[in-house]
């Protein structure tokens, strides 16, 4: 039976070079002290890894994670296989393993899935720290933790940048692109004005509904929860915030918003329906891929505008678990250890041309972002990110305020109803959640 658990903020103590080894991370952990360093280590025994993996969507990065991973295998003496399963799949199929008490070693799940698992996930807290620790972002630390055990070692981010189409901003009057909030109202009202809208996804996806929503509360101040956990939607800051919602929703947006789902907005922009949305990287890789030159030469991206209370940004965030069921523990962390040294781990950011963020702040200043400066943004929205259920710990009841689409239904609301209205309901579905 899986566990339930929630989690606490705060990373695990660093641990000294003896305490690695001691622990068993072995030769590859031992060597791996500092953010992404170490070899791969040699042993003279066969084994098998079975490694459970997210399709990227890039598949150049991809076919890089299954070369690595080969070559991790002949210098281990281990046959690494890897499945590469669809993101809404990586889950159901985790939950049948851990329940029958066999599958792979190794599964790549989003969020913070780990909290379903506890302590059927193992203790990978000595592979994080052999990978440096506090040098991963902060929030990606928190996505790798239950009770404030490592069940999980961060991998990648995939963000959402702010997309503009520069000739239909300029042709609505629109030649600075914004930086704020206050910005983003006047500029999007010239663009509907002209016809081409902004596209604000608040239907019920997990991704689009999700990616624009939280940011704009947490710019004005807003939080689902304090620092304690505790439901903290009811106050001035989220009024405030679902007031410029409102006024925005009709003076700049497409309104057939509310109804759309993960590919709504990318359709719209590639149609040129819109000029305006929050994405990531998949619209200008599409149309690059599609060889739609005018298009791609067209977009812009920046980083989301910044509120009062600052500029945010909500990161998907991917890590590796391994179930405890696994009879490979050590070889999995020392795979992962191996994948997340600098050489082997650019390899697959460079692959995958920006469109995945890497897991600690040296990445931002990688020469892959001199490569293509359309992505170029991309480099600096991690920087910026924050967990689901932020100010508070990133445990379960986060988790299902995001399934429920509590966010994106209270600014729903709140457009038809009026603040006090949405954030009463907004409040009561909250502590639910919190509670179950």
């Amino acid at each position: 039976m899986i566990r339930n658990v929630a989690s606490r903020r705060g990373a695990r103590p660093g641990m000294s070079r003896r305490t690695l080894v001691k622990a068993g991370v072995g030769a590859a952990a031992a060597a791996g002290l500092g953010l992404f360093g170490g070899k791969a280590p040699l042993f003279a025994q066969e084994r098998t890894l079975r490694v459970m993996q997210i399709y990227s969507t890039d598949a150049a990065a991809d076919e890089q994670i299954k070369a690595i991973a080969a070559e991790f295998g002949k210098a281990a003496g281990a046959t690494i296989t890897i499945e590469f399963v669809g993101t809404n799949d990586a889950l159901p199929k985790t939950v049948a393993s851990v329940e029958s008490g066999g599958g792979p070693d190794v599964v790549l799940l989003s969020w913070n899935q780990a909290q379903l698992f506890g302590s059927a996930f193992s203790d990978l807290g000595d592979a994080v720290q052999a990978l440096g620790g506090n040098k991963f972002y902060a929030f990606n630390r928190e996505a790798a933790q239950v009770d404030g055990v490592y069940r999980g070692v961060p991998f990648i981010n995939i963000g959402s940048a702010m997309v503009y189409n520069k000739a239909m901003c300029q042709a609505a009057g629109v030649t600075v692109f914004p930086d704020t909030y206050d910005e983003l109202m006047a500029a999007g009202t010239r663009l509907k004005k002209n016809g081409t809208p902004v596209g604000w996804c608040l239907g019920h996806t997990l991704g689009d509904g999700c990616f624009p929503n939280y940011p704009l509360l947490w710019s004005f101040g807003a939080a689902e929860t304090d620092e304690q956990g505790r439901v903290a939607i009811d106050s001035p800051e989220t009024r405030r915030a679902i007031d410029w919602m409102r006024e925005f929703w009709f003076a700049a947006c497409d309104e057939g918003g509310m109804a759309w789902n993960d590919a709504s907005n990318n359709q719209a922009f590639l149609s040129e329906q819109i000029a305006c949305t929050l994405n990531a990287a998949s619209i200008y890789v599409k149309a690059r891929n599609d060889k739609n030159d005018k298009l791609a030469g067209q977009i812009v991206h920046t980083v989301a505008p910044a509120g009062p209370a600052g500029r945010y940004h909500l990161i998907l965030p991917f890590n590796y678990h391994v179930p405890a069921y696994s009879k490979n523990v050590k070889l999995a962390k020392d795979f992962h250890v191996h994948l997340g040294q600098k050489a082997q781990y650019g390899r697959v950011l460079r692959a995958s041309k920006g469109f995945l963020q890497g897991v600690g702040p040296e990445w931002e200043t990688d020469p892959l972002w001199k490569d293509d400066p359309q992505m170029t943004p991309f480099k600096d929205l991690s920087r910026y990110g924050r967990s689901l259920g932020y100010k508070g710990p990133y445990g379960r009841g986060a988790s299902e305020v995001q399934a429920k689409y509590i966010v994106a239904d209270m600014l729903a609301r709140g457009i038809k109803e009026g603040a006090d209205s949405a954030v009463a309901w907004a409040e009561q579905e909250m502590k639910l959640a919190y509670k179950s």
